[in-house]
């Protein structure tokens, strides 16, 4: 069966469906409505919506066709007028079932806080681990995240995961054998050796060791003394922070004609996010940005209709930061228009995607993040890696349509690659479904509130950042001195051939070895006795009476 394209929207007391399906007949239209659900089906498509609120099908319900563009407009009645239906846009929730749409407010109650998540049917060759740990368990029971680095013991070399033939890697350590060809088919993104055997474990130690090779102090001293195009691209201002600072004014009630000087909040960080805006944007820009386009619902369509196991909904997150930041770093050094570099940009700087990371905590991940960003990319600056971090935090300010859209950019860029397209099987895919399913704005307004709050000292990324910078300073400095040093030697220069110049016209001018004395009588020698009468010579300027 194909499932059409369609789209809902809602008003006070009406559910308005719209289903694109060409070359039916109306007498094969088929409606089943069910209080949350609502079905369709005319040979070959099949459609199955939940919703979060009941509907009916009363004497105000209608169904009509338009033939000439295949399209269906359904009205359904709300059984509660004025009930407003919650991401009615997020197609991949209303494509789930019943069972599935249950299970996920379940975990929000009370009474059914232990309810355990659906099981995934797994595709042969990929694999889940279980949840055991009491954090994991407080995740999953939607409990306050706690973004601090976990401790535990060391495991030793009996740890039955060094038995396994196979490593298990991506979205939910999920899948097994994807990448078994990776180094032969021209896949410049990884950089894991063995990615089918090495653990977790192996991978990070495997990433640590590359980053510190790949690391060029003399590249960072040198994007660190000429900055003048980094700056540039730290002053740009994104469209993502125009579209956040264009809701809080919007929200706040201030028209677009009249933008006083107001504040993001009060904090430091955001003072300067606010001092660096030039405009935020228009009203109607904002709303047309904050709607999915034709293109994303239809990739939202496009992806696969499963429900997740998720194993460490924490590890989930913080990869999401990883990739983000990757995706901001090439956003704003490519000024917002993404180039054919793009896919393995957002690659090479995300150790989730290039090193299959999966993270623990939320310092780690930045410091991997800030690492990446001095390593890889065409710049490589500490200020840049910071406003990128920033730009992270406005992301997840925004929420999470505004994630969603990002991570269905991302995987349309590399949805058209010939070899990096695995990606968005591996993480992708599966990031776009989890976001609509089972993520919450709880989890993001957290992540949001720790980012925005995050400091990270250069110390931590084991590179000695701060001697290399004292070092081009000092150099700097010691070339300035030069400069100088050259151009007192060269004025020097200048006034001693002057006074050569003058010595030669004193010889020019009087007896081989004697200098003439403007205004005297009488010569000098070289051992400065005066000549005598009879050696005298006529003065170059006389005296007259």
């Amino acid at each position: 069966m194909i499932t059409p394209r369609f789209t809902v929207r809602q008003d006070h007391a009406n559910v308005f469906i719209t289903i694109f399906a060409a070359h039916i007949r109306a007498q094969a239209l088929e409606f089943d409505v069910d209080e949350y659900q609502f079905k369709f089906f005319a040979s070959p498509y099949y459609l199955r919506l939940t919703f979060p609120g009941k509907v009916a099908e009363d004497e105000s319900s209608t169904a009509s066709l338009d033939a000439s563009t295949g399209q269906i407009l359904v009205t359904l009645a709300k059984q509660t007028p004025g009930e407003s239906f919650e991401n009615l846009d997020l197609l991949s929730s209303l494509l789930a079932t019943k069972r599935q749409r249950d299970h996920r407010l379940s975990n929000t109650t009370a009474d059914d806080r232990k309810a355990r998540p659906l099981i995934e049917d797994i595709a042969e060759g990929s694999a889940a681990a279980p949840c055991t740990s009491e954090e994991q368990l407080a995740i999953l029971q939607d409990e306050d995240f706690d973004w601090e680095i976990s401790q535990t013991p060391a495991a030793g070399d009996d740890d039955t995961s060094l038995l396994l033939a196979n490593a298990s890697y991506g979205f939910n350590s999920q899948y097994m054998g994807i990448l078994a060809h990776a180094h032969d088919c021209g896949n410049d993104i990884n950089a894991v050796p063995d990615p089918e055997r090495m653990t977790a474990d192996q991978r990070q130690a495997n990433r640590v060791a590359t980053e510190d090779a790949k690391f060029d102090e003399s590249y960072y001293i040198d994007n660190y003394i000429n900055d003048e195009d980094i700056l540039a691209l730290i002053r740009h201002k994104t469209r993502f922070f125009k579209l956040l600072r264009g809701l809080q004014k919007a929200k706040a009630g201030a028209t677009m004609a009249d933008l006083p000087a107001t504040r993001l909040a009060s904090s430091t960080n955001e003072e300067r996010l606010a001092d660096d805006i030039e405009s935020p944007l228009a009203s109607e820009t904002i709303e047309a940005w904050t709607e999915f386009t034709d293109k994303e619902k239809a990739a939202m369509l496009d992806l696969p209709r499963k429900a997740h196991l998720v194993s460490d909904r924490q590890a989930i997150y913080l990869g999401l930061v990883d990739i983000l930041f990757a995706y901001s770093l090439d956003h704003r050094i490519n000024l917002g228009d993404a180039t054919v570099e793009s896919p393995w940009t957002i690659g090479a700087v995300s150790a989730t995607l290039s090193n299959l990371e999966q993270f623990s905590a939320l310092r780690p991940t930045i410091v991997a993040c800030f690492r990446r960003a001095l390593a890889y990319p065409l710049y490589r600056n500490w200020d840049l890696c910071e406003k990128v971090l920033e730009d992270v935090y406005v992301l997840f300010k925004l929420g999470l349509r505004a994630i969603l859209k990002v991570l269905l950019d991302i995987k349309l860029m590399f949805d058209h690659h010939d070899v990096y397209y695995v990606y968005s099987k591996l993480y992708l895919d599966d990031y776009c479904v989890w976001l609509q399913t089972s993520a919450t704005d709880r989890a993001i307004k957290s992540l949001a509130h720790e980012l925005h709050h995050f400091e990270l000292e250069k110390d931590e990324l084991g590179w000695h950042l701060e001697d290399f910078e004292d070092l081009a300073l000092q150099t700097s400095e010691s070339e300035g001195e030069e400069v100088e040093g050259g151009e007192a030697l060269a004025d020097f220069g200048d006034s001693l051939s002057v006074s050569e110049g003058q010595q030669e016209l004193g010889q020019a001018s009087g007896s081989l070895g004697e200098i003439v004395i403007p205004g005297s009588s009488s010569a000098v020698t070289k051992d400065g006795s005066e000549a005598n009468g009879a050696s005298k010579k006529k003065p170059l300027i006389e005296i007259l009476d």
